[in-house]
């Protein structure tokens, strides 16, 4: 009989059917398999559940409420004592569920996230933190830098995820809804964190209007963890150039698209929370209509 790991796999799925195969393959193909496969199938219209189904894995249909809320409902399902995430469209390496039991059993921590393979189309283009340092224990400190964190890289104990309440089912966080979670179980024990990728991860072609719905999410966030942090000038420090940060990746969108007025106005939000070179450049760029 094959040795399982003690591990729900939650799958979040809406309209998966062009890429769900290959998810629920790589997760019963693992050296060594996980004990239970939910399929949240968020409302899709197309063969997303019949896959599910087809493939053994347990298939729970909701109506669409987004990634978090879809998490949130395999996760209620789950009776192990590890709990993994791996989006629709992404799939595991062979020993990615044995690696990543053995280091938190190893650890004795409470969550552990890993690299992980981009891909696009059907090439793997990277890795996602190849040109960032990041350290072997993310604190919450470090996080509120930046997230190195890709969901389908996390296994995390039962317990410790339901201690904190999960994902955050807000509207205003889809698309950030992770980042806010990892934030708020860094702030009870740092996550453990290893450079080898474990996760083949599809990174689709972003929109204007999904980065500002991502800042939005991410001033959010902030606005939380600033509130929790109250009269920790080092902490509101941080977000104050996590906030700057985000603005100006949208202001650099916003110049890719030749919208250089509502650049200037990010660039300018930026650094008065936060004056940076990197600002600074942007607005002379900012000033060079073609």
């Amino acid at each position: 009989m094959t040795r399982t790991a003690p591990v729900t796999v939650v799958v979040p799925a809406f309209q998966a059917a062009p890429f769900l195969e290959v998810t629920l393959r790589s997760l019963r193909s693992q050296s060594t398999p996980p004990e239970k496969v939910v399929v949240v199938d968020d409302g899709s219209t197309d063969d997303t559940a019949a896959i599910a189904e087809r493939l053994g894995a347990t298939v729970i249909r909701q109506s669409q409420r987004g990634p978090g809320a879809a998490r949130n409902r395999g996760i209620a399902e789950a009776t192990t004592e590890f709990v993994a995430f791996c989006d629709a469209d992404d799939w595991f390496v062979s020993d990615k569920l044995a690696r990543a039991v053995e280091q938190l059993q190893e650890l004795r921590a409470a969550c552990c996230a890993t690299d992980a393979w981009v891909v696009r189309g059907d090439r793997v283009v990277g890795r996602k933190n190849e040109r960032r340092p990041v350290p072997h224990v993310l604190t919450l400190e470090f996080l509120l830098r930046g997230n190195p964190i890709v969901c389908s890289t996390v296994v995390v104990r039962r317990a410790a995820i339901e201690r904190v309440g999960g994902f955050d089912e807000s509207p205003d966080l889809i698309a950030t809804e992770d980042y806010d979670l990892w934030l708020r179980l860094a702030a009870v024990e740092p996550i453990a964190y290893s450079p080898r990728p474990l996760t083949f991860y599809r990174a689709h072609e972003g929109s204007l209007s999904a980065n500002a719905r991502f800042m939005r999410g991410v001033d959010v966030i902030l606005g939380r963890m600033a509130e929790k942090n109250r009269g920790e000038a080092h902490f509101q420090n941080l977000i104050r150039r996590r906030r700057a940060a985000v603005r100006l990746d949208l202001a650099w969108d916003l110049l890719g698209e030749g919208r250089h007025d509502e650049a200037r106005a990010w660039i300018s939000e930026a650094q008065g929370l936060a004056p940076s070179w990197k600002g600074f450049k942007l607005k002379l760029r900012s000033l060079l209509k073609r």
